[in-house]
């Protein structure tokens, strides 16, 4: 997981979260409330920028034997900012309303509570629940690590890299709603720099179009653009090869639900690239279905990656042709991100996945599909 942080380092330096926001004038903030059992430490007000950037501190104080703070600072915008200690604690909170209280033990960590900031209160509520899923995964990652250091039962080896692929999936599932639901720009940029270091970048890309869509904010907005270059540069130049690995491919399906090649791990998996304004393609869809058909009950399965860019003419397609497997498209046409990834040079185009993700055969086409497919799962 620590690599993903590594291969995108670049666009969290680049991007700062305290740039988000809706409001354009300058507004008065008051942060204040009681944390206990820190006397005689200085407690610190800060502004937290995103990815390599240091942090800046607005305001400073002593606490007093009764822990009782008050902080007072000016924004232009929405965006995360933090109180803590010289020592461990560090409090997280969004300044959505002018004032906000903030009530902690230094001694707790998970004690404190926010109050008047509806989207602190949320922030504080999805941390909890990510440090938690984020700690199992550590604590798999550790046992696991040590197994096989030891050189392990493969059975016993078997079950945690099982355990290790759920809990990823879990906590990525738990990020991806959290985006998909939060309307706070600020919220959802700070759960789209966590989810870097857990799912794939095109993943990653995936879900920030759909919140920069859906909200209009302009940093969200410039945080796909600069994902996009940089999930751009990270493709390979050469043509595919049989016996790599399928990269990831993240869009949306007709209803607006990104769906991931990865999560159909486990399976043979065709990932069928088309539009309903090619001619071949439309041409070439009885062809597969009639195969799937044929396999699906045989750990077989169609993926449709569209290269339209009119969204009623790809549904109209797919009902018309009888295609009832998954669809996704970003409704891009040429402009995909799938083209690039898989150095698309014209469709009708296919490959073929084996279950552990692996590609195993490209461009087939007629009676090559159902000979390849035949040798595979007779």
């Amino acid at each position: 997981m620590k690599n993903k942080i590594v291969q995108l380092s670049f666009l969290l330096m680049i991007i700062i979260i305290s740039s988000c926001g809706k409001k354009n004038q300058e507004l008065r903030y008051n942060v204040a409330g009681t944390i206990q059992n820190a006397t005689a430490q200085k407690l610190l007000l800060q502004e937290v920028p995103y990815g390599g950037k240091p942090i800046i501190t607005l305001d400073s104080l002593s606490l007093k034997e009764d822990g009782k703070f008050s902080f007072d600072f000016i924004a232009k915008e929405e965006g995360i900012y933090r109180i803590a200690t010289e020592k461990d604690l560090e409090i997280l909170f969004i300044n959505d309303e002018e004032n906000i209280q903030i009530n902690a033990n230094a001694n707790d960590y998970n004690s404190y509570q926010i109050k008047g900031s509806k989207n602190s209160e949320g922030l504080l509520k999805f941390l909890k629940e990510y440090r938690q899923k984020d700690s199992s995964i550590f604590a798999t990652l550790y046992n696991l690590d040590a197994l096989q250091n030891q050189k392990g039962k493969d059975s016993t080896i078997y079950w945690l890299q099982k355990q290790k692929t759920e809990k990823i999936n879990n906590l990525n599932q738990f990020i991806e709603k959290t985006v998909a639901t939060e309307t706070s720009p600020a919220f959802i940029y700070y759960a789209l720099g966590l989810s870097i270091r857990s799912m794939e970048a095109a993943q990653v890309l995936a879900m920030a179009k759909v919140a920069a869509e859906r909200t209009k904010a302009t940093p969200l907005i410039d945080f796909v653009t600069a994902l996009s270059g940089q999930v751009q540069a990270n493709t390979t130049a050469a043509p595919i090869e049989i016996g790599q690995m399928a990269p990831e491919i993240a869009l949306q399906d007709e209803n607006g639900k990104i769906i991931t090649l990865s999560s159909l791990r486990g399976k043979y998996v065709l990932v069928d690239f088309w539009a309903s304004w090619c001619g071949p393609c439309r041409g070439e869809n009885p062809n597969v279905v009639a195969n799937y058909e044929k396999y699906k009950n045989k750990n077989f399965t169609v993926l449709g990656v569209s290269l339209d860019d009119d969204k009623a003419s790809w549904l109209d397609a797919i009902k018309a042709d009888h295609l009832n497997w998954q669809h996704i498209s970003d409704l891009k046409k040429w402009e995909s991100i799938v083209v690039s990834a898989y150095q698309i040079e014209g469709i009708p185009f296919n490959v073929l996945i084996d279950p552990t993700g692996k590609i195993i055969a490209k461009d087939l086409r007629g009676p090559a599909l159902g000979t390849t497919l035949e040798t595979l799962l007779k």
